[in-house]
C-alpha cells in the first residue's frame, strides 16, 4: 500500500482548482565536501554543495549533520544557512545553529557521529494547548530529543495519511486531540531511556502513547507532504506551508476562515520560542 495523497486532498473537502504544471526540477547543485575534522566533529565545505548528497557521503564516512530541511535535497548550504531552514521536526534552532565559521576556503558546520540507535514514540494529547504545555515542558527541562514534532488534528490527519497508519489508527485520535512525535538517537539503550523519560513527563498532561511504530512511520513519511506538491498542483490542488518562529506567549494561531485545509505544526522547540508551520490546501489559481 502507498499513499494516495489525491485521496487524501478530496477526503479533505477542498474543492479542485484549475490543474497547474509544476516548475521545473532544478538542477543539482555543485560542490563538495572537502574534508572532516574528526577531533573537532566539524566538516568543510563549499557553499553551493547540496545538502541531500552531502549528508549521503557523510554518513559514508561514519557522520551526520542531524534533520535535514524538508524538502533539502537539493538545497545549497548558503541557502539553507541564508534562510536559517528548519527541519521537518528537528529541536532547536535552524541549520545556522550548524555553522561555525566560514572563510575563503569554505564552510565549516557542526557535525557528529551518525548515532547507534534510534527510538521514538507518538504521543495524543487531549487538545492543542496541552500539546503545547508539553512540548515546551520538554524544551524548558532539557529532555527534548533531536525530534520534536507537535501536529494540531488537522495537521495529525495529513501525517497519519502519508504515514499509512489507517483509519483505525487516526480513528484513535478525537476532534480535539493533537498529536506530538519523538525521535531520539544515541547509544543503544540510551536513546529508549530518553523518550521513556519525556513520555513519562507528560503523563500529568493526558497523554496517551501509540508506540514506536507509529512514530517508526512517521520518519519514515516525513518527506511524503512535501514530495506530494507536484501531483497535486497536476489535479488543481495547491499544497504551501508557510513558517515563522514565535514567542511561546505568541504560539497559538487564530481560526482560518478562507475555507481551506489548514494544518499547523510546531517544531524547532527552544526554551523562549517555537517554530510554527501552516500547511494549506487551497484551490490552484
Amino acid at each position: 500500500m502507498s499513499w494516495d495523497p489525491i485521496a487524501w486532498a478530496r477526503a479533505t473537502g477542498v474543492a479542485p482548482g484549475r490543474p497547474g504544471a509544476p516548475a521545473p526540477e532544478a538542477a543539482m547543485p555543485s560542490g563538495r565536501l572537502i574534508e572532516i575534522d574528526r577531533e573537532g566533529w566539524l566538516a568543510r565545505v563549499e557553499p553551493t554543495a547540496a545538502l541531500g548528497p552531502l549528508e549521503l557521503e557523510l554518513r559514508a564516512a561514519g557522520w551526520t549533520l542531524g534533520p535535514l530541511p524538508e524538502g533539502g535535497e537539493r538545497m545549497p548550504v548558503a541557502t539553507a544557512l541564508a534562510t536559517d531552514a528548519a527541519a521537518t521536526a528537528g529541536s532547536g534552532g535552524g541549520f545556522t545553529a550548524l555553522r561555525h565559521d566560514e572563510t575563503s576556503h569554505g564552510v565549516r558546520l557542526a557535525i557528529r557521529p551518525v548515532p547507534a540507535a534510534q527510538a521514538g514514540a507518538a504521543i495524543v494529547l487531549p487538545d492543542l494547548a496541552r500539546g503545547l504545555e508539553g512540548l515546551r515542558r520538554l524544551a524548558r527541562a532539557g529532555m527534548l530529543p533531536a525530534e520534536a514534532l507537535l501536529a494540531d488534528r488537522a495537521a495529525a490527519g495529513l501525517w497519519l495519511a502519508a504515514a499509512e497508519a489507517g483509519p483505525q489508527t487516526e480513528g484513535l485520535l478525537r476532534p480535539d486531540d493533537a498529536l506530538l512525535v519523538l525521535v531520539a538517537q544515541g547509544a543503544s539503550g540510551v536513546a529508549s531511556e530518553r523518550i521513556a523519560a519525556a513520555a513519562e513527563s507528560l503523563r500529568d498532561l493526558g497523554a496517551e502513547s501509540l508506540g514506536q511504530e507509529m512514530a517508526q512511520a512517521w520518519a519514515a513519511a516525513r518527506e511524503r507532504p512535501a514530495q506530494a506538491a507536484p501531483a497535486l498542483l497536476a489535479a488543481g490542488w495547491d499544497l504551501t506551508r508557510a513558517e515563522a518562529r514565535r514567542a511561546w506567549s505568541e504560539a497559538t494561531l487564530g481560526p482560518d476562515a478562507s475555507g481551506d485545509w489548514v494544518g499547523v505544526e510546531y517544531t524547532g522547540a527552544t526554551p523562549h520560542a517555537v517554530l510554527v508551520r501552516a500547511r494549506r490546501l487551497s484551490a490552484a489559481a
